[in-house]
């Protein structure tokens, strides 16, 4: 009988949500880091009022060439910048950069979009982040995706023994064994560790946890780091949860989704 209410429940999200799904809806999250090239590196990628996410050397130094190709299997000298690792504001509220996927929508809407991620259970419950979309993900063509670019996954990380010439300790490259504690962290090579440990301090380490994400406005913390700036900008206000005119549906729709979501996870999970 939950489960059914819960099914019940997100069909009424889902309706509701169903009126611009390129802009808000609910998915879940990941965590990935393969220090190739973002997909949105690229000038084809999106309206740019800038450039394409900014991509760097092997010394992390940038590169101004956004025809480069990845270092990761293209035979390319482009890398993914470090400073494109997460950071936590407070217990509460962390910026990052995502590898993006949204039904419905193309790497010409989500290319350097910022969202607002709200999480709704894996102990990150109420927990917020905004995000900019850097890259994008392919790993379920039918599922809303937002994987959170955090260095310490054992997946497509080849890309970082080719840049450091390591193998982290065991812990990159397609063979990598996974982290399970954060201490793990302190084999990766330096300039990883910092986005390691916020993935067990603030993320606690989570399993794909569930959120709802609203676009907003790109604040100048994330696009200062990436140089991309969309030409569309201006349609978007700061924050989805504090300002109420940040989107077309405002703060009340923002928390009435958040409410309905956490619902339906609470009664499918009897919890």
């Amino acid at each position: 009988m939950a489960v059914l209410q819960a099914v019940l429940i997100l069909a009424t999200v889902s309706r509701i949500l169903a009126a611009d799904t390129k802009f808000t809806g609910t998915g879940s999250t990941g965590l990935y880091w393969d220090c190739c090239k973002p997909s949105c590196s690229w000038t084809e990628k999106g309206p740019w009022l800038t450039h394409p996410v900014q991509t760097c050397k092997k010394d992390d130094s940038p590169l101004s060439d956004f025809t480069v190709g990845s270092a990761c299997g293209q035979g390319g000298t482009a890398f993914v910048c470090n400073n494109q690792q997460p950071w936590a504001v407070n217990d509460t509220f962390s910026y990052g950069f995502t590898s993006t996927f949204i039904p419905g929508a193309s790497e010409f809407d989500w290319c350097c979009s910022c969202y607002e991620l709200i999480f709704l259970n894996g102990g990150l419950q109420g927990k917020r982040m905004i995000v900019q979309a850097s890259n994008t993900g392919y790993d379920d063509p039918t599922r809303t995706i937002f994987g959170v670019g955090a260095p310490g996954e054992k997946d497509f990380a080849n890309g970082c023994m080719n840049r450091y010439g390591s193998d982290g300790g065991g812990f990159l490259g397609n063979e990598g064994r996974p982290l399970t504690k954060r201490t793990d962290c302190e084999s990766l090579p330096k300039p990883l560790q910092q986005g390691c440990f916020w993935r067990f301090d603030w993320f606690l380490d989570a399993y794909k946890p569930n959120m709802t994400f609203q676009r907003v406005k790109c604040p100048k913390a994330l696009t200062d780091v990436t140089g991309c700036i969309r030409n569309d900008e201006d349609k978007f206000n700061a924050s989805a949860s504090t300002n109420a005119a940040s989107t077309p549906y405002g703060e009340s729709f923002s928390l009435l989704v958040t409410s309905l979501a956490l619902a339906a996870f609470a009664l499918a999970f009897n919890i």
